[in-house]
């Protein structure tokens, strides 16, 4: 007789801890998306980069900004090095 209710209650605990971790799951990842969603860009995009254990969200279109303008500083630092060099060629 106290095996089927140790039994019994086994099943229920069990089936109320799968309840209550399913519940848990499902509003913690609602609120994980409804987060992710606010961090979205003009675009409607929301990047994020991973550097070890930190977690950052960048704007996309910021981040291209300053990596084409970054481009721009050294081609223009090139070309007056460029120049310079051609200026004591002569």
């Amino acid at each position: 007789m106290g095996l089927e209710y140790f039994l019994i209650a086994t099943i229920v605990m069990g089936g109320c801890a799968y309840t209550s971790y399913r519940i848990g799951f499902r509003e913690g990842s609602g609120s994980m998306i409804d987060f992710v969603r606010s961090k979205r860009n003009r675009a409607g995009y929301t990047t994020m980069h991973f550097f070890g254990d930190q977690i950052e969200f960048v704007d996309h279109l910021d981040q291209m900004d300053k990596v084409l303008g970054k481009i721009v500083e050294q081609m223009e630092d090139h070309d007056s090095t460029r120049r310079g060099l051609d200026e004591l060629d002569k």
